[in-house]
């Protein structure tokens, strides 16, 4: 049995048939059996059939997709939250700090790192469908991990920035001051 790369994850318990995946379980206790050519069920000991795919039941499972539009908004949004819903989290928050790295030090490398950002979380997404790369599944705890440190360094962040422009701002309202501006005086042998 040949199955393409994106498809490995479905070897194990599924067989391949007229273009669907039919999941080879035993049939008298229903246990999925851990392989296909299994002469005896590992759960329940029963013996199992030399059965073609169309005698068994069928229970078709269709591979998980990507949905490319998604990702490439997610990272819209929120810059690598798309590549976290690819399940590349690692990916997305290096675009992450890039981005807002880029932002704060020039505006336009910034824009440049977020939209390709963009442009890799619909490409991924894409590849993963079409079986280029292997699929790797959402997941929801990196999903909520995700949001939960990017909350974390914005806020962070914006308290950095803030505090500067404070800094900033009150260093120009000090010399503004009438005791902070230099005063003239004169010598004594020219007063009046």
């Amino acid at each position: 049995m040949n199955f393409p790369v994106g498809e490995m994850r479905l070897k194990r318990y599924f067989v391949r048939f007229d273009n669907y995946y039919i999941m080879k379980y035993c049939p008298e206790c229903g246990k999925s059996l851990a392989s296909e050519t299994a002469r005896f069920c590992e759960n329940c000991g029963a013996k199992l059939s030399n059965a073609t795919p169309s005698d068994q039941p069928i229970v078709v499972i269709t591979p998980e997709e990507k949905n490319p539009v998604l990702a490439a908004v997610c990272s819209l949004f929120v810059p690598g939250f798309g590549q976290v819903y690819d399940g590349k989290m690692a990916r997305g928050f290096a675009i992450f700090i890039g981005t807002v790295i880029g932002l704060i030090c020039l505006i336009v490398p910034g824009i440049i790192i977020w939209l390709f950002g963009v442009y890799d979380a619909y490409s991924l997404a894409k590849k993963m469908n079409n079986n280029e790369i292997p699929f790797i599944p959402t997941k929801t705890a990196h999903l909520i991990i995700y949001i939960v440190l990017v909350v974390i360094i914005s806020v962070i962040v914006f308290a950095i920035l803030a505090l500067i422009a404070l800094a900033t701002f009150a260093s120009h309202e000090t010399a503004l001051t009438p005791s902070a501006i230099p005063t003239m005086t004169l010598p004594p042998f020219f007063t009046p």
